[in-house]
């Protein structure tokens, strides 16, 4: 009887090995320690951050879960919970998740997720920390066949606003049902979307089309224009009707390219804020510019945005942006910004990068804001290199004149090492009472492999607005130590 049956027993243990061979596990965490002040604090405190996201993977089948954690001394601030957890099949022509997803319907008009890798959000009134993101709990559904695609969601899009601490009836009030379908033939697109949003305070039902493509080889467009289809006419488009219209070009040939995007948003915020149409304005990288980013107002805005680049023979580029954004709410107003950009290498081995902006911001009470700056990578040696670069920036408001200071010195090794020193001064009324506040920090960064690596800041860092992927949040001003452990398995 035995003998008869370890021939199938070997198959199965065999067939058993074999799956768990074919299954991939993946995961990365990341562990964040804070001993310091934010914003009103007049002692000390210590508080500890770590998230750990976690993959499976089998044949067809996927699972990923993620546990986030924080703990601070204050009351109410500390929790630990299993955030997200999905199950996903995907085999062509299907492609289903049930649990917590990351889908973005056209451009965002209608909804919109995401996930900003390595981005902590803390808010001076909960004071509690969790990881910068907006999923959805629910059920996705996706089909293709040949040049369709179809899209179902089914779910509750998260408040990042709202921290973890609070209830999931809270944090996702807004319930969503959306299908989205397009059809693609000779490169070009057209789609339609039809979504039903409902809270406790507000119902709608919404309405979106679509068409992209490429014309030529060279050139290639997008638009994407939704309503509130509830109870206002499509041929409607008074001031209290809620639409978006969002359309770009860009073209490329050889050295030369160019973008021109327009966009028409009117009284058009979803719930909570679970859309964000394309905001049509630059996302620099320097810090200056950064934070002085200027914030979509879907509920009225209008405006442009153009870019241009070239690229020199000797591989130098030279980039220029413009974008206008005019806002009616009683009173009109115009956001202006014009950018220009030269990259270039010296001696053939040191990196260098200038800019220069000018702009008028009336929501920041900034006018003549002009910002310059200079960046400068000098390869020492084949391992060493020397990272330096200035900001400035003035503009004036009610009469007076301000300005904000970045110094940046550091120092790297090949890929192991980063370290930087970090100055930074401002006069700006609106987050220095009086006189001239001064920041200093120490950046490290050491790579322990390919799959880890340790961060430590100590000093005083400025916070302000930062933007990253087309999303702004704030972030707070810190004076203390930090450390921070990231790692990818």
């Amino acid at each position: 009887m035995n003998t008869r049956l370890s021939p199938l027993f070997t198959v199965f243990i065999c067939l058993a090995i074999n799956n768990v061979l074919l299954a991939q596990f993946s995961g990365n965490s990341i562990a964040e320690t804070q001993l310091g002040q934010l914003p009103n604090d007049v002692n000390n405190i210590a508080t500890f951050y770590a998230r750990t996201a976690l993959n499976y993977r089998l044949k067809s089948f996927r699972s990923s879960g993620t546990l986030e954690q924080f703990y601070s001394p204050r009351d109410g601030s500390t929790y630990f919970r299993l955030s997200q957890m999905t199950l996903q099949y995907k085999k062509r022509p299907f492609d289903l998740k049930i649990g917590n997803f990351y889908e973005t319907i056209g451009r965002g008009s209608l909804v919109r997720s995401f996930e900003i890798p390595g981005a902590i959000l803390e808010d001076l009134s909960y004071r509690s920390r969790h990881y910068f993101n907006r999923n959805i709990l629910g059920l996705s559904a996706k089909y293709r066949y040949k040049g369709l695609t179809t899209k179902l969601i089914v779910g509750s899009p998260l408040n990042y606003v709202l921290p973890p601490t609070l209830g999931r009836e809270v944090r996702r009030t807004d319930k969503i049902a959306a299908l989205y379908a397009d059809y693609n033939f000779k490169q070009q697109t057209v789609g339609a979307a039809f979504m039903r949003h409902f809270n406790d305070i507000a119902q709608g039902n919404y309405f979106m089309t679509t068409a992209s493509g490429n014309i030529g080889g060279s050139l290639s467009y997008y638009t994407e224009f939704a309503k509130n289809v509830s109870g206002y006419d499509l041929s409607d488009f008074s001031r209290a009707v809620p639409y978006v219209f969002y359309g770009g070009l860009n073209f490329a040939a050889g050295s030369f390219g160019i973008s021109a995007e327009y966009k028409n948003y009117n009284n058009f915020s979803i719930g909570s804020g679970i859309n964000e149409p394309p905001a049509l304005v630059k996302e620099h990288t320097s810090r200056v510019l950064n934070r002085s980013t200027h914030v979509l107002q879907p509920l009225n805005e209008s405006g442009y945005q153009i870019e241009a680049f070239y690229t020199f023979p000797n591989l130098s580029s030279l980039t220029f942006n413009n974008t206008l954004a005019i806002n009616d709410f009683g009173n009109k107003t115009a956001f202006r910004e014009y950018y220009l950009e030269y990259d270039f290498t010296a001696v053939e081995k040191h990196d260098v990068k200038l800019f220069a902006d000018y702009a008028n911001d009336p929501f920041k009470s900034q006018k003549n804001r002009i910002s310059t700056g200079l960046y400068m990578d000098w390869k020492l040696s084949e391992n060493y290199a020397l990272n330096t670069n200035y900001e400035f920036q003035r503009f004036s408001r009610e009469e007076q004149n301000f300005e904000n200071h970045v110094l940046v010195a550091g120092l790297s090794y090949k890929l192991k090492f980063v370290g930087s020193l970090v100055a930074e001064t401002s006069n700006d009324s609106f987050i220095v009472d009086d006189g001239t506040k001064f920041w200093l920090g120490v950046n490290l960064k050491y790579q322990l492999n390919r799959s880890h690596n340790i961060q430590l800041f100590a000093g005083e860092r400025r916070g302000g607005p930062a933007c990253n992927a087309g999303v702004c949040y704030e972030v707070l001003d810190f004076k203390g130590l930090e450390i921070r452990l990231t790692n990818r398995f």
